[in-house]
């Protein structure tokens, strides 16, 4: 037993109410577009829909009511870890610093201003990952009002994103891609997680296999990405995140054959996944299948671990599949997408309670 986390697992028990639960989610499931943001009221999100209702009209609204309440969550949880803990915490919850990034220079290759990115951003008052210390939502709307991506790299520079990014700019700017940007930000997250989880005790077997898998899905998306753009792997190999159980040798040779034949070379079951791509070429479902199964394996898993790290992250993870699940039901609400084919395209159930 961790004697430092006595204490913090009674506070975060009393935070399991304020969760979704799997009814309310069948119920808002069976709401229209119009009733959705009403079911949400009568549950936390309550805060989140007062705050930004004066600012957003649908869809961007529902958009930015779901981002900001799992910012919240995340934050009420992080509050109480112990010191220990705080730097591999933060560095778990950099992921939604750059994933911010990776929104502003997407909007800088589409050409889109504040008022199309701003909803989409993940973030309250103050980002999530700036329990780090570093990008306040201040930032992020700043690098949205910058001119292309070079701007923005620039403005990160007082950050080590910029410094990262800097070297792949004069790329981007003549290409318009920014695929390589991105590898590169997923690369210097997993690298300096897996630093800080080393700082912080490398004993913790469970904690150190979630790590491994979410790298190994990381990977496996960049192939499949890759494969679908016809690209060498050859050609990006030194984007491969290291630290995975997949090894960069089995990866390359992964790469060499068909999209369909990785079915049998993947550690996850996602079978049904190669079958919905096979009608319309949608990389979605290969997202959605491997997220799932990280989340349906490790949540419950680190939920009987009290008294620990793992009991901590198990909260937020779930802040991050409500997130996922209540987003997908709002997605196939607005576009009008089938109850049959939105379950099997997004997250629209709980993976588990």
């Amino acid at each position: 037993m961790e004697s430092t986390y006595a204490g913090i697992y009674g506070k975060l028990q009393t935070m399991k109410i304020d969760s979704l639960n799997e009814h309310f989610i069948s119920q808002l499931k069976e709401k229209n577009v119009e009733d959705f943001l009403n079911l949400l009221s009568s549950t936390t999100y309550r805060n989140e829909i007062d705050k930004l209702s004066g600012i957003y009209k649908n869809p961007d609204l529902a958009e930015s009511v779901i981002n900001a309440h799992m910012v919240s969550t995340i934050n009420k949880v992080s509050a109480v870890i112990p010191p220990s803990a705080k730097e591999f915490i933060n560095a778990y919850l950099s992921k939604w610093d750059i994933e911010n990034i990776k929104i502003v220079l997407s909007s800088k290759v589409l050409g889109y201003d504040l008022s199309h990115t701003e909803s989409f951003l993940i973030v309250e008052d103050t980002p999530v990952g700036t329990l780090s210390g570093t990008l306040t939502k201040y930032d992020f709307v700043n690098m949205i009002e910058q001119k292309n991506i070079e701007d923005v790299v620039n403005y990160l520079m007082k950050y080590n994103y910029g410094k990262i990014l800097l070297p792949y700019v004069e790329d981007a700017k003549k290409s318009g891609e920014i695929s390589e940007i991105i590898s590169v930000l997923d690369l210097y997250y997993y690298n300096n997680l897996l630093d800080k989880f080393k700082l912080y005790n490398i004993n913790r077997l469970h904690l150190f296999k979630y790590i491994k898998e979410s790298i190994d899905v990381s990977n496996i998306l960049n192939l499949i990405k890759t494969m679908e753009l016809g690209y060498n792997y050859d050609d990006i190999k030194k984007y491969v995140i290291k630290g995975g159980n997949i090894s960069e040798e089995t990866l390359i040779a992964m790469s060499k054959k068909n999209i369909y034949s990785l079915k049998e070379d993947i550690p996850f079951e996602i079978g049904y996944a190669f079958d919905l791509y096979k009608k319309d070429q949608l990389i979605t479902y290969f997202e959605t299948a491997l997220n799932k199964e990280l989340y349906g394996r490790y949540i419950k898993l680190f939920k009987s671990m009290p008294i620990s790290i793992e009991f901590i992250m198990s909260f937020i993870l779930s802040a991050e599949l409500e997130r996922r699940v209540v987003r997908g039901i709002w997605y196939s609400k607005y576009y009008g997408i089938s109850k049959e084919r939105a379950d099997k395209s997004f997250f629209t159930s709980m993976v588990l309670r």
